[in-house]
């Protein structure tokens, strides 16, 4: 009984061998005195099998017999060499007493060893041990080699070698390929200095020179002039330890690293996105123009500018447009300045600008003129978008000769601007810049107690289907009405209701009242819309409110409807399904608000539990001038539609953007052509007396 096939007994602690033999009381004996030893052993009988076996269990080590009919030894060798990835695997080939002319040819087939038959039992182990220590030996410095390589190509490194009788140099194998010359150019140090800049090639002849008769190492960059170009290099040597007259050495190619280094220093005061000065460098150039300004006796002008509400605009049309139009105004803020003004990014959406001049009311136009240039349109990718400003201002010598303070008083400003309203405000002086920072807390502590003295209400904006002519539905929006300042703009205290965590109980007075408000108009069939703040869709208690109020209100669920914006739902997208899931369970409607044509948008009408898509009003305004934007209006209504949702155009203030918006499919409009938002009772007055636009139902 032969012992071909798998034979793996032993302990296999000393590796996996393949004996390869035609003769079976041969192969037997092999495997029997390897198992002996420890060695898990796989035999084969003829060629066919053993490169079968081989390619199978990937052996430590082949034992393979020359002489075998069919295929031969040496052409089982040759096509394991080739099925290797790389030549790893020990080989020894078994050949007669008087076979010994086929080594030459074994080893050129690629064995590693040879034994000669009859094979010396005792010597077997030891030379299959011998065989895998050598082969492990040489396979860790082929990978040693080529890990040195690939480090050398990575780093850009390559050796060389400086014979002192002769100036002859010598290179490791890829120098001429790196440095982009001839090979030839090489060989010696003239030819060298030849490709050096001439700039450079003064200091490395005195450096080779100090070398020549120093001792020490040595250390230089210089530029050399190749087929790649020029080329920044850095050389290393110092004398062999073993002979006087030779210099040994590495060669570095750092141009590379250079123009990183530069890059990151330019990019440490630079913003990355417009290329203007970010706030460091921004306060390194108010210091700088303060010194001059000491000396010339000129005026400063430092200006901090916001623009408002710019998340929507990602929200709308996504971030690499909302990218693009932070580029756009980089670049008008640059042009419309001139030469006597910086510009910087401070922030997200925020840009400082530094004018210099003669006298302060020049200095005050040109800060309005650049806000007013700034609130011009910007083409972007085929609409007009109009940004919305907030400017603040201080001057030197007015406000002071320190750069963080008059930058810091710039930024109060255009606060101070934004919570009044107004497009820009100068700093004051301490005792007003108390007073309106009094008055901005002063507005804080207002909404504190806003809920409790019941000042807040809401009003209700309708929708209209334009099938049916018919307002079909409202969207409630919170308005605050104080007892002193009367009624105020959300954009004043909204924000401040998020910065100071009281959405979320506000945000349960809106949602109970909205639902309150939807029963007592159940005879007229409206459904009630409730937008979702970030904080109050991010409250893991949020759906328990929910629950709550239907309880409380008895309304239909399926009158309200639950809007919540794109970015919102991306911040954290599976427990957004989930809970959007819930919610729908209960039988509650969902709308995605401000909706873009962005990646997420896709993913929504994928993945996210909807019914009603509202197309946000940076489509809208373009729409009856602009095909792109007729066009995205339509893509986007017929995604929804084909989805089962309702797609609702947001904005509509003209009769003709609502006829462009039925034209393209849409089923509801909502906007100041169909109604502002206006209390219960002016809503109820509209439907009595409603018409469609145009006229007709």
């Amino acid at each position: 009984m032969g012992t071909q096939g798998a034979d793996t007994q032993g302990t296999g602690a000393l590796g996996r061998v393949l004996v390869v033999d035609d003769d079976a009381p041969t192969r037997g004996l092999i495997c029997g005195a390897l198992r002996r030893q420890g060695f898990a052993v796989e035999a084969a009988a003829d060629g066919a099998q053993a490169l079968e076996c081989f390619a199978r269990i990937q052996p430590d080590l082949v034992l393979l017999d020359v002489c075998m009919p069919g295929m031969d030894g040496l052409e089982v060798c040759r096509r394991i060499r080739a099925l290797e990835v790389e030549i790893a695997t020990p080989v020894i080939m078994v050949t007669g007493a008087d076979e010994v002319e086929t080594i030459e040819a074994a080893l050129e087939a690629g064995a590693t060893d040879f034994m000669v038959k009859p094979i010396n039992w005792s010597l077997l182990s030891q030379r299959v041990r011998y065989a895998l220590h050598a082969g492990a030996l040489n396979l860790q410095v082929r990978r040693n080699r080529q890990h040195e390589r690939v480090a050398r190509g990575i780093a850009r490194l390559t050796f060389w070698q400086w014979s002192l009788e002769d100036d002859a140099l010598s290179w490791s194998d890829d120098a001429a390929v790196l440095l982009g010359v001839d090979a030839g150019a090489l060989e010696r140090v003239s030819s060298v200095l030849a490709l050096v800049h001439p700039a450079d090639r003064p200091r490395l002849e005195r450096m080779m020179q100090v070398a020549r008769v120093g001792k020490g190492s040595f250390e230089i960059e210089f530029r050399l002039c190749g087929d790649n170009g020029e080329r920044l290099l850095r050389v290393v040597g110092e004398h062999s330890e073993h002979d006087a007259e030779r210099v040994l050495g590495v060669l570095q190619d750092v141009t590379e690293m250079r123009r990183t280094e530069d890059l990151v220093d330019y990019l440490s005061l630079h913003d990355e996105l417009t290329g203007l000065a970010n706030r460091r460098l921004f306060l390194r150039q108010i210091e700088q123009a303060l010194r001059r300004a000491v000396v010339t006796g000129s005026v400063l002008l430092v200006g901090w500018i916001d623009v408002v509400e710019f998340h929507r605009h990602n929200d709308a049309l996504g971030e690499p447009a909302g990218d693009l139009l932070l580029g756009s105004l980089a670049q008008r803020l640059e042009q419309s300045g001139g030469s006597s003004e910086l510009a910087a990014r401070l922030g997200g959406d925020e840009f400082g600008v530094l004018l210099c001049g003669a006298d302060l009311p020049r200095l005050q136009a040109r800060f309005a003129r650049l806000l007013h240039a700034l609130g011009r349109p910007y083409p972007i990718d085929g609409r007009e978008l109009v940004l919305t400003l907030s400017g603040g201002f201080c001057c030197h010598p007015g406000h002071g000769d320190d750069a963080k303070q008059l930058l810091a008083l710039a930024e109060q400003a255009q606060r101070l601007a934004r919570l009044r309203g107004t497009l820009s405000e100068e700093a004051p002086s301490a005792p007003r810049l108390r007073q309106g920072l009094a008055e901005a807390l002063e507005l804080e502590q207002a909404l504190h107690g806003a809920l409790e003295r019941e000042e807040f209400h809401l009003h209700y904006q309708p929708q209209l289907d334009l099938e049916s002519g018919q307002i079909v539905a409202v969207e409630a929006l919170l308005r605050w009405r104080h007892p002193r300042w009367g009624d105020l703009s959300p954009a004043r205290f909204v924000p401040l209701l998020e910065s100071l965590g009281l959405i979320r109980p506000v945000g349960a007075w809106v949602l109970e009242q909205a639902c309150r408000q939807c029963v007592a108009w159940e005879g007229t069939g409206l459904g009630v819309a409730v937008n979702l703040s970030a904080r109050q869709f991010l409250d893991p208690g949020l759906f328990t409110l929910i629950e709550r109020v239907l309880g409380d209100t008895g309304v239909d669920p399926g009158r309200i409807e639950l809007e919540i914006t794109e970015r919102l739902a991306m911040q954290e997208p599976e427990a957004a399904v989930e809970l959007l899931g819930r919610c729908r369970a209960l039988g509650l409607k969902v709308a995605i608000d401000d909706f873009g044509i962005g990646y997420s948008s896709l993913e929504y009408l994928q993945h996210f539990p909807l019914d009603v898509l509202k197309i946000d009003r940076a489509f809208v305004a373009t729409v009856t001038r602009g095909r792109r934007a007729r066009a995205i209006v339509r893509a986007v209504t017929v995604m929804g539609q084909s989805l089962g949702l309702t797609v609702i155009a947001e904005g509509i203030e003209t009769q003709r953007q609502c006829d462009f918006v039925e034209a393209l499919g849409v089923d509801q409009v909502q906007g100041y052509l169909i109604g502002r938002p206006m209390a219960p009772p002016s809503l109820e007055a509209l439907l009595r007396a409603f018409v469609p636009p145009g006229g007709a139902l």
